[in-house]
């Protein structure tokens, strides 16, 4: 099959803004992997409740500021706004994490992974019914971003037709790696919660309160959740199956870059996303059996994964 220098840099494009939403989502998986050492089911969960929560969030503040009218300022004053409501959404699933760190899963830290594995799936099948309950079982989707964003003209400079959503996706997706990144290596907090991921019995004589920072974890984890839901869902609709791939496309990246690095996360994700994008492409019964075979092949000659575990650096 040919393909043209266009259409191939059109797809990485598109693999390169897949990644970063799954990044988003495993990111979170990730670290609480890393610290907690729980293996959440839920986090799909989360995930899809970020989506269907954002088209409420994004109703009302796009409901205030109106589309972008083509000017400097009204399209600055948009794109403001529903990274506010991207924002927002995460806001919410704080609580969440909270709740549920708080409350289900710190009574169980000293029992058996399968403990953790039944209830982070209970909390998954209880999520849910919750959607259903809330949303009911018909898909919903907002197509005011999507197609405002569009109208803002951005690889059309350069020759290319592409949409400009997707740009922004990778712009603010940068960013939040970026953010990661210097959270984890260059604040107080990041260094604490690093510092527990690597010797947590050392970690809780120095005084760190390791409930906190387990706390802190799993809500930050419901964050990135949150944070990727939002800004997945303007392109396509809110279902309640929704949260099902991207989970098992985490877990491929946190096998492929390693249990508990955020580095390795970022690389996956990359990877998992261009390789699934292409395969979209060239071979589409491939697309989600590509990337299992790479997470294969990585256990098979690297099982610690591309970056190891989680250790003095993220």
């Amino acid at each position: 099959m040919a393909v043209t220098p266009t259409a191939a840099l059109v797809q990485t494009l598109n693999g390169i803004q897949f990644g970063f939403i799954l990044f988003m989502i495993a990111s979170g998986l990730t670290v609480i992997l890393g610290i907690l050492d729980v293996l959440n089911l839920a986090h799909g969960e989360l995930f899809s409740l970020g989506a269907y929560t954002a088209i409420g969030v994004f109703g009302f503040l796009i409901g205030i500021v109106g589309p972008p009218g083509g000017g400097v300022v009204s399209t600055a004053v948009f794109i403001l706004a529903v990274l506010a409501a991207v924002l927002v959404t995460a806001a919410i699933l704080l609580p969440v994490g909270t709740l549920f760190e708080a409350v289900f899963l710190r009574q169980i830290y000293d029992r058996d992974q399968v403990y953790q594995l039944v209830l982070t799936f209970a909390l998954l099948l209880i999520l849910l019914d919750v959607k259903k309950f809330i949303w009911g079982d018909s898909s919903i989707r907002t197509d005011a971003v999507y197609s405002a964003i569009n109208t803002i003209p951005t690889s059309e400079l350069v020759g290319l037709n592409y949409p400009t959503y997707n740009v922004f996706v990778i712009f603010v997706g940068t960013a939040v790696v970026a953010g990661l990144f210097w959270f984890f290596e260059r604040t107080k907090t990041g260094r604490i919660i690093r510092a527990t991921a690597i010797d947590r019995e050392m970690a809780t004589a120095i005084g760190v309160s390791t409930d906190r920072v387990f706390t802190l974890v799993f809500a930050l984890g419901a964050f990135l959740a949150g944070f990727a839901g939002a800004m997945a869902v303007p392109p396509t609709a809110a279902t309640l199956e929704m949260g099902t791939n991207p989970l098992v496309l985490s877990f491929v990246v946190i096998v492929i870059g390693g249990l508990g690095s955020l580095r390795g996360a970022f690389v996956g994700a990359l990877l998992v996303g261009v390789i699934r994008s292409w395969m979209i492409t060239l071979y589409p019964p491939g697309e989600i059996a590509a990337p299992f075979a790479i997470m294969a092949l990585i256990l098979l000659v690297k099982p610690e994964g591309l970056f190891g575990t989680w250790g003095e650096t993220a």
